[in-house]
């Protein structure tokens, strides 16, 4: 593995040197080369140096996109207090459909073009690219649609009700005037990892965040525009992400062009993108279902208990930040892995493929059990962080605990889910994220409160933050029930071949 992943290097070194000394070659040709140099050796380079290649500059950036969130509720927390804190909570099924639609495309493209590249169908790539781009400027304009259509109802099933409705309203108008802009920066980012330039793809994220950093405390903190500040910071940031990602795509010069010749969109083509993205879209929307369902939960359960309903929905901010903050890593291994894997398997190099998938999974875990111990350990130092009021953070350090008891064994469901994804089916991996969202989780949440304080010291509140963790343990039996299937088809194909 070492000695072709020298030869490798020595291709791209040989590219370099014949530009720069003139060759005959013309400059289209050397980049083109180089470009395939580098999308060649995830099928014979060490898989584990791949991995790390591409899945530590996507751990960072999914863990920096989570910031996003964290940013906005600290700010908010500390300008507009727990009703602000209980609107993003009230806003976030609505912008979790929105992620949930640009990875219908971005993630499905994605990997149909990784699976076109291993099988050596460039042309075809640069094609699925284009289509994606149109695909996802087209989504926008039905996500203004219904916004202006279908925001207050949309709103009111979230759970937003009193004071709380006006503050999630403010928030979500603009975020939803922005959204081509976060369509841009989230879903044509992944192209540019599995072009083989994870650190580009990273660049994007980091530049995002750290205008919503600035963003957020010119708009919340120095203007005071509380709500509308906060969805401003997060366009805003969107559109520095927006612009990086772009210039890659488009510049003179781009390994992975956008080209207008490109920029159409067949039905089958675009038939098989979305089908590619369903099961890591249907996820988000499960996301999106279940918060809307969990914020009603809230309203009823929080009604009678100490902490109140305004306490309950400001709470389950809390845990969705630090939640998606300590399972993030694992997405982001799962979305470095996916180029490394699709290519592998179109070019039917399944050994390659399998340890890669193993040893994707090793590495989630060793990097989420730290963060996961640290919820454990302190939860208080999380719960503080968001400045709630003194009356909920102990019961707020409880719900961490209860919340992520789970999250190390995840790694197993989100890195096995997104194998079948990676490799185009896209049948199991839908079914996989629907028994982890929909079917397991939603009567969880509705039989829990009513099941458990009958018969454990848990309320009916907490018992609604330990229903996520019951369904993290049935997923995982699940996805890994299909793996073990899995392995044994591709032990046989390897056998015939």
């Amino acid at each position: 593995m070492e000695k072709q992943d020298e030869q490798a290097q020595d291709i791209i070194e040989a590219i370099d040197d014949a530009y720069l000394e003139g060759s005959q070659a013309t400059e289209a040709d050397l980049i083109r080369q180089q470009a395939e140099a580098k999308v060649d050796r995830m099928g014979h380079g060490s898989t584990f140096r791949l991995l790390l290649e591409f899945s530590i500059p996507a751990v960072v950036g999914v863990v920096v996109q989570m910031l996003y969130n964290v940013i906005d509720a600290v700010y908010v927390g500390h300008s507009v207090g727990a009703d602000g804190l209980a609107a993003t909570t009230v806003a976030n099924p609505l912008m979790t459909a929105m992620t949930a639609l640009a990875m219908l495309i971005g993630v499905g493209g994605n990997a149909l073009m990784a699976i076109r590249l291993g099988e050596g169908r460039r042309e075809e790539a640069k094609r699925v690219l284009g289509a994606s781009f149109i695909l996802l400027m087209v989504v926008s304009v039905v996500v203004w649609i219904i916004g202006a259509t279908l925001l207050t109802p949309i709103l009111t099933l979230s759970g937003a009700e009193g004071e709380v409705f006006p503050l999630a309203q403010s928030f979500t108008v603009v975020l939803i005037a922005g959204c081509p802009l976060q369509f841009i920066a989230f879903g044509m980012n992944n192209f540019i990892r599995t072009a083989g330039y994870p650190n580009r793809a990273l660049g994007s994220m980091l530049v995002g965040t750290g205008a919503n950093i600035i963003f957020g405390y010119l708009f919340i903190v120095v203007f005071d525009a509380k709500m509308v500040g906060a969805g401003f910071a997060t366009v805003c940031s969107w559109l520095v992400s927006a612009l990086f990602v772009m210039q890659f795509f488009l510049k003179k010069k781009s390994p992975m062009p956008l080209r207008k010749e490109n920029l159409h969109v067949r039905i089958r083509l675009a038939g098989r993108i979305c089908v590619m993205g369903i099961a890591p879209a249907i996820m988000e929307l499960g996301f999106a279902v279940s918060s809307a369902l969990e914020n009603n939960l809230l309203v009823t359960y929080g009604a009678t208990d100490p902490v109140g309903v305004d306490g309950a929905l400001a709470i389950m901010r809390v845990l969705s930040a630090v939640g998606m903050f300590t399972f993030m890593p694992m997405v982001g291994i799962a979305s470095g892995a996916q180029p490394i894997v699709g290519y592998n398997y179109g070019a039917k190099k399944y050994d390659r493929m399998k340890r890669v998938v193993w040893q994707a999974m090793l590495l989630a875990a060793a990097i989420t059990i730290p963060i996961w111990i640290s919820v454990l350990v302190a939860p208080n130092l999380y719960a503080n962080l968001f400045s709630l009021p003194i009356e909920y953070r102990q019961e707020a350090a409880r719900a961490l605990v209860l919340f992520l008891i789970f999250v190390p064994i995840l790694s197993i469901q989100s890195i096995g889910s997104n194998y079948f994804n990676a490799t185009g089916q896209a049948g199991k991996a839908t079914i996989l994220t629907l028994t982890r969202q929909i079917l397991f989780l939603i009567p969880l949440l509705i039989f829990c409160p009513r099941i458990l304080p009958l018969f454990t010291p848990l309320t009916p509140l907490e018992s609604i933050w330990f229903a996520a963790s019951i369904s993290d343990i049935t997923s995982v039996l699940i996805v890994s029930i299909f793996l073990l299937i899995e392995y044994r088809r591709l032990a046989r194909l390897t056998t015939s071949r």
